[in-house]
């Protein structure tokens, strides 16, 4: 009876512990401590931010293509060198206008209003060889990391000021599901929105000297889970209680 105590207050003991420190999680290179997180609300281990590149939208059925670069994992500077150190993080997407409900904007020129984006699916890709330079091609060499689709009981709904005008602003977000890629087992978690496993906020704006091409920046915030090999510690110890009990029952 005292061995027993003594292993189920160890098991305990390592359950809480793993519970509230987390070991940093590695996945393909990229690396993020889920107690690190800057994030809000506290409850979210994983934050990513970027940059992106996108192609602008003008009637429904038009499907935007855009592309980026993750800069940020955890962390409210970039950190790009501690969370993917020798290699990169980058993705492309893909989404079709739905509707643009909007009016004239008399200050600025262009036209003030929602939109809304269905279809829409992201593709990260780490790569060991580092050469991103905003093109697309750049953004897709490497492995499939991580491939998350709109949350089918959603949109990615937003805003935008000014639109067409040259001083274009605005912000859209949405809520995610993940479908494949390397890290997919640590991003199924249902714990957003609708039980989706991550949520996505960005923004845009134009970029000088290139019609067309908005640029702007976005927030991935979600939950991981703790990597195999923390849990396996657990696995271990309830092992060793079992095999314990086995040979007590048998003297």
């Amino acid at each position: 009876m005292k061995l027993f105590k003594t292993l189920l207050a160890g098991a305990a003991a390592l359950t809480i512990s793993l519970s509230s420190h987390a070991v940093p999680i590695n996945v393909g290179g990229v690396i993020w401590d889920p107690d690190q997180a800057f994030a809000f609300p506290d409850l979210a281990d994983f934050v990513a931010n970027g940059t992106i590149f996108e192609d602008a939208a003008v009637n429904p059925g038009d499907i935007v293509t855009g592309r980026g670069q993750v800069t940020q994992i955890n962390s409210s500077v970039p950190n790009s060198a501690n969370f993917c150190p020798g290699c990169e993080l980058t993705f492309a997407f893909s989404m079709e206008l739905v509707s643009f409900v909007g009016t004239p904007n008399l200050g600025l020129g262009g036209v003030d209003g929602d939109f809304t984006f269905k279809d829409l699916t992201i593709s990260f890709y780490v790569d060991d060889s580092p050469d991103f330079d905003g093109s697309m091609a750049s953004s897709i060499d490497g492995d499939l990391w991580l491939e998350l689709m709109l949350n089918p009981s959603n949109f990615l709904t937003g805003t935008g000021t000014a639109l067409g005008s040259g001083s274009d602003q605005g912000t859209g977000s949405g809520v995610l599901d993940v479908t494949d890629g390397l890290a997919m087992g640590n991003f199924d978690t249902n714990t957003q929105a609708a039980g989706g496993d991550l949520t996505l906020t960005s923004s845009f704006q134009p970029t000088q000297g290139a019609p067309g091409l908005l640029n702007g920046t976005f927030d991935l915030t979600g939950n991981s889970i703790p990597e195999p090999s923390a849990l396996a510690l657990l696995g271990l110890g309830l092992m060793a209680f079992g095999g314990a009990a086995r040979r007590r029952k048998a003297k």
